[in-house]
């Protein structure tokens, strides 16, 4: 995401002949990135780019603590890329497929370790549904983002995590870590010998992050429609796409209005999985 941001935020400035400054604000489940958004200006100054599980997961894990209304206080602008989730596990546990996996951790309940890269977004929720899809117990470590989370898992001291493809695509290309299964409807052009989740026989689950930008609730529409026009310019440049493509990410653009209605079905298909999952957490 952070290579996302800064390579849209350089052809924007280019575009604009305005200076774009990209700000890391990791850890709090996201909370602290979208609050600061929320309630900025709606100026066009400050914008989001962000996972939409800080929209339709986020919410559920934390109710009412949540500082901002994620539908209420940030527009949502449009899509960036769809980022499919990726199982993947160290050489040295062992464990080579997805029935592997299960069966250690059928053998041996709660001991198998699992990262999870932000508590409560969809990579949580991945793991969570395979879980409960494959009725067993993994002892989830969490880890304030999908960067050191893949690190952790790569250094052997996680044995297995669901991440974003981009996250740990070229670790596996290097052989540092194993592919056991996409959480997808089809399995990825860039791991063509790697099965579904569904392939491997535990359930049809299919989970992609999007990775997209948001604005202050209350952006004119002037301001939002020359901001899409140099997104959708932007995400055309081959100095974004390609790259993107070649970390498994799946570039795209629609209109707000769309990606908004996108975003309501999304909040509709999992909520009663994110709802499950934090009322598992109480």
């Amino acid at each position: 995401m952070d290579r996302l941001a800064r390579a849209l935020a350089q052809e924007l400035a280019r575009a604009s002949g305005v200076a774009h400054v990209v700000e890391n604000r990791s850890g709090g489940m996201t909370i602290p990135a979208w609050d600061a958004v929320a309630k900025a200006a709606p100026d066009g100054c400050t914008l989001l780019v962000a996972s939409t599980s800080g929209r339709t997961v986020l919410p559920w894990q934390v109710g009412t603590r949540l500082p901002f209304e994620p539908a209420r206080d940030l527009l949502a602008v449009t899509p960036l890329a769809d980022v499919p989730q990726l199982f993947v596990a160290h050489p040295s546990s062992g464990i080579r497929s997805m029935n592997d996996l299960v069966r250690a951790a059928r053998e041996r309940p709660g001991a198998v370790t699992i990262a999870i890269p932000t508590p409560g977004a969809l990579t949580h929720l991945a793991a969570a549904a395979l879980q409960r899809g494959a009725a067993i117990r993994l002892n989830e470590i969490p880890y304030r983002g999908g960067a050191p989370a893949a690190l952790a898992v790569r250094a052997g001291e996680v044995a297995v995590m669901s991440a974003d493809v981009g996250a740990v695509l070229p670790f596996v290309r290097a052989g540092e870590l194993v592919a056991l299964a996409t959480a997808s409807a089809r399995r990825l052009s860039d791991l063509p010998d790697v099965p579904t989740v569904a392939e491997s026989g535990f359930g049809d689950l299919e989970a992609a992050n999007v990775y997209a930008l948001f604005a202050p609730a209350g952006l004119p529409a002037s301001m939002l429609q020359t901001l899409h026009e140099r997104v959708r310019a932007a995400m055309s440049a081959p100095e974004i796409v390609q790259p993107l493509r070649l970390s498994g990410m799946r570039p795209r653009v629609t209109a707000p209005a769309a990606f908004e209605a996108e975003l309501r079905e999304e909040e509709r298909r999992i909520g009663p999985l994110a709802k499950a999952l934090a009322q598992a957490a109480e």
